[in-house]
């Protein structure tokens, strides 16, 4: 059992957090004001502030009995956090391009960078200062991340961990390995060693300045591999893995890239291997919160968030035999989980 001590630590560090980062949201805000002005009505309502807290809230208690549990660590590092918001600066000054680039519909700035790499990946997502495809980008898209989603971006991503927890339950975390999709600066992954440090675990990303930025937030940890490939075309042999992990990775996949995604997911795991899918919530997922999938598209040049909002998830991984086996809500993220069945006669172990 924890301690009050520790139990206000973690309320005194999460509420500073929020109050941090949701400080860089509305200055953001502020300077694209014009382009909150200029969103057409939403065909849902807007939730509220009250609502919103209330669901902020409810994340971070839930977090919160996640440690409690046992099931990961307390997330306090104060060297990292201040290490991150060592970042500020870099953003603030950063908010003018981005909000500049919005208002002339500039997402196709870096089309003729990254040579080699899909079209579709080819833009600024989020209107950000060279898409994916700078070490600069990659210095502040953590940040970037939690101060639109005012400091609860980390606890969101950790609850796609809850899953991957419960299935570790009787197995040899140095027998295991999980891979993860869309890894970018490593910053789940990060998470994921520190409450398994045996277990064995592959990142992978298209993005090469990414990748790197992976490579130095993790080069405490050991028994991690480094892999720059589409997860459409992933250069693994068939059943090499036991977990796979995808987060808010599949709302910037066109439909089709989104099923060849899929596709090798199944390819890759092994039979009674899950998938573990964390991305934005739905349409009637959270019905007061539809308002938000309306809008953001429009904010933040997300090509394929609306699309994805709508998908059926069971039918597109149902289709390579992955069966649903659980959902979480955890604020505005989605946790899916699927599993691969076993082979007849096999028990799994």
């Amino acid at each position: 059992m924890t301690s009050n001590a520790t139990r206000l630590t973690y309320a005194a560090a999460q509420t500073a957090r929020v109050a941090f980062y949701g400080a860089h949201y509305l200055a953001a805000r502020m300077v694209a004001r014009d382009a909150f002005a200029a969103i057409e009505k939403p065909t849902h309502p807007v939730p509220s502030l009250s609502a919103m807290l209330k669901s902020m809230r409810a994340l971070l208690m839930q977090d919160w009995r996640n440690v409690e549990a046992g099931l990961y660590p307390m997330p306090l590092d104060l060297a990292e956090e201040t290490r991150r918001a060592t970042a500020s600066l870099r953003y603030l000054a950063d908010i003018p391009r981005v909000a500049a680039r919005r208002r002339r519909r500039g997402h196709g700035d870096v089309a003729a960078k990254g040579e080699g790499l899909p079209r579709y990946y080819r833009q600024n997502f989020h209107f950000q200062t060279d898409g994916y495809l700078s070490d600069e980008s990659a210095k502040l898209y953590d940040f970037q991340v939690e101060a639109l989603f005012a400091g609860t971006a980390d606890a969101m991503r950790r609850r796609a961990f809850v899953p991957v927890a419960d299935f570790l339950r009787d197995r040899a975390p140095e027998r295991t390995t999980l891979l993860d999709i869309g890894a970018g600066t490593g910053r789940f992954l990060s998470f994921v060693k520190s409450a398994q440090p045996r277990l064995r675990t592959i990142a992978l990303d298209l993005s090469a300045p990414y990748i790197e930025r992976a490579r130095r937030n993790m080069a405490a940890h050991r028994g991690v591999e480094f892999v720059v490939a589409p997860a459409e075309a992933m250069p693994l042999p068939d059943a090499r893995v036991d977990v796979v992990t995808g987060v808010f990775l599949f709302h910037e996949l066109p439909p089709k890239i989104r099923s060849a995604v899929t596709r090798e997911i199944a390819r890759v795991l092994k039979p009674g291997g899950i998938f573990v899918l964390a991305d934005t919530i739905q349409y009637g997922d959270v019905p007061a919160f539809d308002g938000l999938l309306d809008v953001f598209p429009t904010l933040l040049h997300e090509p394929y968030f609306a699309g994805f909002a709508k998908s059926d998830l069971e039918k597109l991984c149902g289709g390579t035999g992955l069966k649903r086996l659980s959902s979480d809500i955890a604020h505005l993220t989605k946790i899916a989980v699927f599993g691969k069945a076993l082979r007849r006669g096999r028990k799994n172990g």
